[in-house]
This record gives structure tokens, C-alpha cells and sequence, in this order.
């Protein structure tokens, strides 16, 4: 007679347990290629971005856009604001996504493909965190990824302000005509390649300064107090942040070294500091220098802290 031969149950259990430990072994390995495959996505997105706005420069006689321009009728921070640096670049790159359905005084309330201003890292793109319950950036019309580093150009333009603010930025910013930053001329800024143009953020704006990298945020861009998970800059994970550069290169970098070597460009002796030593508003503090508090501050998100 044949027998027929059938798994035993120790047999069965033996295969279960092989298969338990290399799915172990294996399911963080495709996590971690997902996470570097969002973050090259990432990185190639700024980069683009970051192109497109070189490419406006030299087009506008090395003037760069303003970061928000605000006509007569409109806040300061308001979901109908017409125009941002991310309309201007849109032309260039030609993956803008636009979000559809337009409504009212030109509130868009659909979430869309972002394009290339879309961040797959980002999970507050289409937030409508702090933003009256529109998503996406304050204009309504764009996801909430990037944002244009609105300290670059402090170093240069140093110290207080005429009318008491503390430095001024290379991106103007226009309302109802009048010019409020000094911005204009790119070839201002003594250091292209390390001064970063773009940079993630989790907030509405279309700007973002190094302060809010140590200021809390939850996970959709909305404020918190620290110690936070978040910040309103969004990290790229591992405690990197991604910059594109006003050369057009782009990297992620550790935010803390990114600090100690200024890549923020407002840092150095004619920035912050120097608004702090002329003992100028809220960049009076007690800490010896603005590099040291900002690194202090750092230790209070997580994100930077992995």
C-alpha cells in the first residue's frame, strides 16, 4: 500500500516561524527604501522648484519674486491672497497642480495633485490647519510643502532696520504697491551656493525663517508648545532637512549642522546677532550668541532629534 506523506505539525510550525523571522527581517528594509525613495522625490522637487526660480531671475534682470504680493482689500495672511512666489515659478516647471474648482473671491476648497510643490514626505500638504478651514497654503490654490527661506539675504542687509525691524530678506514682499522688505537683486548675496532659497515647511505661508524650525507643530502644520514631535519646518526624517540653493543645487542636511554653518543665511555677524547686539525686539536674548539658543531650542523637537 502507499502512504500518503503530509506536513507534520512540528513541520508546519518550523515553516511558519522561517517565514515570521524574514518578514521580520525584510519589512523594515522595504520601509527604509520607501522612506529614501520619498526623500530622493523630495529632494528632486526643490531642486525643480529651485530651477524654475533661477530661471526667473535671469529672465527679470536677477530680480527674484516676491513671496507674497497683497492688493488693496486683502490681510496680511488671507485665503484669497492673489499671488506668491509659487505662481511666477509655475511657468518654468511646468508641473505646478493647481488645486481645481475655484470658488467664490477664488477660494479653492479641492485638493489636487501638488506636482512638484507637493512633498510625498509632507502630511500636512492639503492641511487646513490655522488656515479658517481651507487646505493647502494660504492661498488655497497650492499644497504646503515649500517655502522660500525668508531669512536669506539678512546677513547682508545686517543689523536694525530704519523703521525697527530686525534685518531685512533678498525676497521682497509687496502690499497694495508698496515694497515692504528691501529684497530685490539675487547678486546681493555674497554666498550663492550655501544660502538656501527653498526649504520644507508644515505652516500656511509661503515663507518660513529659522524659527520656526524649533517652533512645536503638529503633524498637519498647526502650533503647539514644545516639547513637539514637529516643527513648522518639515524635516526630511533622520534629522536632515531639505534645502535648495540660489545656485540651483540641492541637498538634505542635518538642521542642527545647518545652523552651526548658516545656511539659513542670517546667522552670521551682520544677521540676528547683530539686531541682538543693537538689543532690537525679539531677537534679545540671553543665550551669548542666536546660534547657541537656536541649538538649545532644537533639543525640544523630536523631529530634529531622531
Amino acid at each position: 500500500m502507499q502512504r500518503n506523506r503530509a506536513f507534520t505539525l512540528i513541520e508546519l510550525l518550523v515553516v511558519i516561524a522561517i517565514i515570521a523571522i524574514l518578514a521580520a527581517i525584510l519589512f523594515p528594509v522595504f520601509a527604509q527604501a520607501k522612506a529614501a525613495a520619498k526623500r530622493t522625490q523630495d529632494l528632486s522637487n526643490v531642486k525643480q522648484i529651485a530651477l524654475g526660480l533661477v530661471m526667473y531671475t535671469t529672465d527679470n534682470d536677477d530680480l527674484l519674486p516676491a513671496t507674497r504680493v497683497v492688493e488693496t482689500g486683502e490681510g496680511w495672511s488671507n485665503p484669497a491672497l492673489r499671488r506668491t512666489w509659487k505662481d511666477v515659478t509655475i511657468p518654468y516647471i511646468k508641473n505646478g497642480g493647481r488645486v481645481a474648482n475655484p470658488v467664490g473671491n477664488g477660494l479653492y476648497t479641492t485638493p489636487g495633485d501638488g506636482g512638484l510643490f507637493q512633498s510625498p514626505l509632507n502630511s500636512a500638504a492639503w492641511s487646513d490647519a490655522d488656515q479658517a478651514g481651507f487646505p493647502g497654503d494660504e492661498t488655497t490654490r497650492f499644497p504646503r510643502s515649500y517655502a522660500a527661506n525668508k531669512d536669506a539675504g539678512r546677513n547682508e542687509y545686517g543689523g536694525v532696520t530704519a523703521d525697527g525691524r530686525c534685518a531685512d530678506t533678498i525676497w521682497p514682499e509687496i502690499y497694495t504697491g508698496t515694497v515692504y522688505n528691501q529684497g530685490g537683486v539675487q547678486g546681493k548675496l555674497e554666498n550663492l551656493a550655501g544660502t538656501a532659497m527653498i526649504t520644507g515647511t508644515r505652516r500656511a505661508w509661503p515663507d518660513i525663517e529659522v524659527f520656526q524650525a524649533v517652533s512645536g507643530a503638529t503633524a498637519n502644520g498647526g502650533f503647539t508648545a514644545t516639547p513637539a514631535a514637529y516643527s513648522g519646518v518639515a524635516g526630511a526624517g533622520n534629522g536632515l532637512v531639505t534645502f535648495a540653493y540660489f545656485d540651483g543645487h540641492a541637498k538634505q542636511k542635518n538642521f542642527r549642522k545647518s545652523i552651526a554653518d548658516d545656511d539659513w543665511g542670517s546667522l552670521g555677524p551682520g544677521g540676528f546677532d547683530a539686531c541682538k547686539a543693537g538689543g532690537a525686539g525679539w531677537a534679545n536674548w540671553p543665550e551669548a550668541t542666536v546660534k547657541e539658543h537656536l541649538q538649545n531650542r532644537a533639543r525640544d523637537i523630536k523631529e530634529w532629534n531622531p
